[in-house]
This record gives C-alpha cells, sequence and structure tokens, in this order.
C-alpha cells in the first residue's frame, strides 16, 4: 500500500478513536449520577425532575393537605400532611438515611419544615421551594388521586 494513503488515513482514525471515547465517556456519565450530596439543599421544580430521573431511591415526601394531593402530585409521592398533629411522629418514622424532596404547595410549609428534618436528624433532603406550583408552572409530570396512605 502506499504510504501517502496511511498518512492520510491516520488523523481519521485518531478522531474516530477519540469520539468513540467520548461517546462511551457520555453514556458512562449517563449510567452514573453524581451521588446525592449529604446536607439541606434548596432546590427548584425543574432542577428537582433531573435530580428524580437520575435518583430512584430519592423518596418524594408531599406535605400538603390530602385535598391538595388528591388534585395533583408528582408520581410516586408519599404524603404527610404538615398540619396533622402527627406530622413530627410520622416524620420520625422514616428512614433518615434516604434522600428526601420535600416540597408543599409554594414552599412555606415545606420551609418551615426543614428544622424538623435537621432536629431529626435527617441527613439528605432536597426542599422543593416552588413547591407544586413551580412543577405545574414548569410542566412537569403529575398525577391525580388520593393517596393510598401515609408514608412509611
Amino acid at each position: 500500500m502506499d504510504h501517502t494513503f496511511f498518512q492520510m488515513i491516520r488523523p481519521l482514525t485518531l478522531a474516530l478513536m477519540l469520539a468513540g471515547h467520548l461517546l462511551g465517556w457520555a453514556q458512562e456519565t449517563q449510567q452514573n449520577p453524581e451521588p446525592l450530596k449529604a446536607g439541606y439543599h434548596e432546590i427548584q421544580s425543574k432542577q428537582a425532575n433531573e435530580i428524580l430521573k437520575e435518583h430512584e431511591e430519592m423518596v418524594i415526601l408531599d406535605i400538603r393537605t390530602e385535598k391538595e394531593y388528591a388534585a395533583g402530585h408528582i408520581k410516586k409521592a408519599k404524603w404527610v400532611d404538615f398540619y396533622q398533629d402527627d406530622f413530627k411522629a410520622k416524620l420520625a418514622k422514616l428512614d433518615r438515611k434516604k434522600p428526601y424532596l420535600v416540597h408543599c404547595a409554594s414552599g412555606g410549609r415545606s420551609g418551615k419544615s426543614m428544622q424538623l428534618f435537621r432536629d431529626l436528624g435527617f441527613t439528605r433532603v432536597y426542599h422543593m421551594n416552588d413547591g407544586f406550583r413551580g412543577w405545574e408552572k414548569a410542566k412537569l409530570p403529575a398525577e391525580k388521586g388520593k393517596p393510598k396512605s401515609p408514608a412509611k
């Protein structure tokens, strides 16, 4: 074979190898999302949606009233009513090591609940501070229906 042929094909081969490597890296990055950080985090609904796509282990905790929940909620959301007398007791029964996404309608109740999560020793809590209203405004997926049972 002609020596110039190899000189011409070499840059193309290197480019294809690099592209293959980068593609593999991109797929690996998608398959291994960044771990959820310990602590208490303030996020918006669009960011929450992205986190939920990557982290199926995250527990969605909807702390609105049953009526609010039934009118529309994030799929797989667990329900615990902030206004119920046993709210703290129900939170205390939850696994503190799991990551939680906490929200109410607009961020007020869930914002107030953050200190309670700290006091109870939860290690990874993400507060969706624009609430379910922000979720709806962003046109993110929701479903309707009463909760099967309170969060456990």
